[in-house]
């Protein structure tokens, strides 16, 4: 069979090394970059800017070359995205998860690895910045007693208060199943989170049918280990909702985010912000500071105030 060079849209539905797949109706082709494109990985002086220009949810033009392959010859505007620093590297680099999702579903565990604020706190900086809305998802609740599950609905009030939605998850609780179930109904979103903390378990239990491998938190070490090895889009069966299912994510390296401007990130900071006595105040050492008093008056939460200070002092964290 010939085929005619014919350019069509499609989207990303998964993407790996270079490669990516790329869907048009019933249609999916393995895809590489035009060479035009490769050249937009990097600035005019040789610098590299993306570790890969391309991600899963991408609106992209292609040409089909055979019955398997074609090549990506351009990238549509995005209406959202998911980045972080690219982990592992000095330089600047960004690195695009997810495109054109419509939330974030932040994934942590009460148990095995142990919850991380200041993880969680950079997945709601990064929704942000990406401008899509931000979800809190607690999972495996069924390893806390009763004792420690009311701790954490009044460590979590406090991001509830700021506007955030949070859920109360496990695989062997099938109602907090039904409750994401209902929250991915008709959206595009993307499951982040460090590894062990369960997101493939929990995409297993919305739809067994995904087979997605799953692995066992190591009791020494309490870290999770990466079974997702490349983002892929999932079609949720009855759901009308899509979700990209990603690895496991060690370090959070900010991207998008101006931190000079970082209390603005912050809910919570905002009736306080302009208040302090230098205009310059970092809201960290400085005397008469606005912030730091409201940390003081319980006006802000603690735990919050220290994710802003190890974010102004700090570029990532690894998990």
């Amino acid at each position: 069979m010939t085929f005619i060079l014919r350019s069509q849209e499609g989207r990303v539905i998964r993407a790996r090394a270079g490669f990516y797949d790329v869907q048009h109706d019933d249609l999916v082709l393995r895809c590489t970059l035009r060479g035009t494109l490769k050249k937009k990985q990097r600035s005019e002086t040789g610098r590299r800017l993306y570790a890969d220009p391309v991600a899963v949810g991408d609106h992209v033009i292609f040409s089909q070359l055979d019955q398997e392959e074609g090549v990506v010859e351009e990238i549509l505007p995005r209406q959202s995205k998911f980045s972080r620093r690219y982990a592992g590297r000095q330089e600047e680099i960004e690195q695009i998860i997810v495109a054109n999702a419509d939330q974030v579903v932040a994934v942590v565990s009460a148990r095995m690895p142990p919850l991380n604020y200041r993880t969680l706190d950079r997945f709601l900086i990064l929704a942000e910045a990406g401008e899509m809305t931000a979800i809190i998802c607690l999972n495996k609740m069924d390893l806390v007693d009763i004792d420690q599950r009311e701790q954490f609905t009044s460590t979590f009030e406090i991001y509830e208060k700021l506007g955030y939605k949070v859920l109360y998850t496990s695989i062997k609780i099938p109602e907090s199943i039904e409750s994401l179930k209902s929250i991915l109904k008709d959206k595009f979103s993307v499951i982040v989170g460090a590894s062990g903390v369960g997101k493939s378990s929990i995409l297993n239990a919305i739809q067994p049918n995904l087979e997605l491998r799953t692995a066992v938190v190591g009791e020494k070490t309490r870290k999770g280990r990466h079974t997702t090895t490349l983002v892929e889009l999932f079609t949720l069966e009855n759901n009308g909702g899509e979700v990209a299912d990603t690895p496991g994510i060690r370090e959070v390296g900010l991207w998008g985010v101006d931190t000079e401007d970082l209390e603005h990130y912050f809910p919570e900071m905002e009736p306080f912000i302009g208040k302090c006595r230098y205009n310059d105040c970092a809201h960290v050492k400085e005397s008469d500071c606005a912030i730091q008093n409201a940390v003081e008056s319980s006006h802000i939460h603690p735990e919050r105030y220290r994710s802003y200070v190890v974010l102004k002092t700090e570029d990532t964290i690894t998990n």
